[in-house]
């Protein structure tokens, strides 16, 4: 042979040797009293999924949110958090120079438009009399017409707010401050935990979850996805918990990354549980296989220094084989089935043994 090709296959056949393992010979006497079982490469096998942890909240769908679009401070509290409320009962009061604003402008155009509503009414007289023209009946309507607008407009906010429509309409003084009232019944999923508390802008500070017959027992679950599963994840998805039992399923999946953990937003029904709200727990998620993998039980697999090991049947015994590992799962692995076939069969069980054997260290 050349010297020169001899010297180019000199580091193939090493790396050959180096990923290649010796025939581990072996009895099936000796297979049983190991607690060794072999199966086919191809069995099916029940799992639970892919882990994930999910943050347990009420279900959106059946809330109403009240917030602010200016910062206040809340000066005293009627109702806490998981508390049941009804329609109008009083949950906060709250202040703020923007709120006292707000409402001196609504006493102010309540003033105005009571004004300009008689002046109305008044050249809408003298217009049909054909005294005023028109144009000069019109200004009167447009200075009403506006004014109710921006009436509407600030108890629009202050509805947003939840502040109390008696206080709004009447002027009814709140105790402390200026009272907000629950604007459906339920249960307080979100509220504010003590007095002096500061509600940020735009922030919702108060949720009212629906009781009802159908969803008294729904919650949701909320489940950040790494980017690179999220395509293995699909909408009706099974959801499982720690036992195995069925606890929901994906509801939607975002389309929008998040670029600081690099993950989409999955969220999930779950139903007739007794979870909390609030509550981060484990779930398992029945995915969909990457494509060209295969599944493979966790007791067919054993860790080898960096690589991953499976032991495939021979006539003789069993051959360590190197195996890719695409992900781990709920007692599996998800591996790519690179030089494997369907007709092989694997090592299960008490494989430790068998990697003993493997590295010279004898027999039981």
């Amino acid at each position: 042979m050349n010297p020169i090709k001899s010297l180019w296959l000199l580091p193939a056949l090493l790396i050959h040797f180096a990923f290649s393992f010796e025939e581990i010979a072996i009895s099936h006497e000796e297979i049983a009293k190991n607690g060794i079982k072999v199966i086919p490469l191809n069995q099916a096998f029940n799992t639970k999924g892919v882990p994930f942890n999910a943050l347990i909240d009420f279900d959106d769908k059946t809330s109403i949110t009240q917030s602010s679009s200016f910062e206040t401070i809340v000066v005293n509290i009627y109702k806490r958090e998981g508390e049941s409320v009804k329609e109008g009962d009083l949950i906060c009061d709250i202040s703020s120079n923007e709120l006292s604003a707000l409402f001196f402008e609504l006493t102010n155009t309540q003033e105005r438009l009571k004004i300009a509503a008689e002046n109305e009414r008044k050249d809408k007289a003298l217009y049909k009399a054909g005294v005023i023209s028109k144009r000069e009946y019109q200004l009167s309507y447009l200075a009403m017409n506006e004014l109710r607008l921006k009436l509407n407009e600030i108890k629009s906010k202050l509805d947003l707010l939840g502040i109390d429509p008696k206080f709004i309409n009447k002027g009814a003084q709140g105790k402390y401050g200026y009272p907000v009232v629950a604007k459906a019944s339920g249960i307080l999923s979100v509220a504010p935990k003590q007095s002096g508390e500061k509600i940020e802008a735009f922030t919702p500070y108060v949720r009212i979850s629906k009781n009802t017959e159908k969803t008294s027992n729904s919650l949701l679950g909320r489940i950040k996805i790494p980017l690179h599963l999220s395509h293995n994840i699909q909408k009706g998805a099974p959801l499982f918990d720690d036992d195995g039992n069925k606890i929901g399923e994906i509801e939607a999946l975002s389309v929008v990354i998040d670029k600081v953990s690099n993950t989409i937003l999955a969220t999930a029904n779950i139903r007739d549980t007794n979870l909390k709200v609030g509550e981060m727990i484990e779930v398992y998620i029945d995915g969909l296989l990457p494509k060209g993998t295969i599944l493979i039980p966790s007791s067919a697999v054993i860790k080898n220094g960096n690589d991953y090991l499976i032991f495939v049947q021979t006539a003789k015994g069993f051959k360590p084989t190197k195996i890719e590992k695409v992900e781990e799962r709920d007692n599996s692995f998800v591996i790519n089935p690179k030089g494997l076939n369907n007709q092989m069969k694997i090592a299960t069980g008490n494989i430790i043994s068998l990697k003993g054997m493997m590295d010279g260290l004898g027999r039981q």
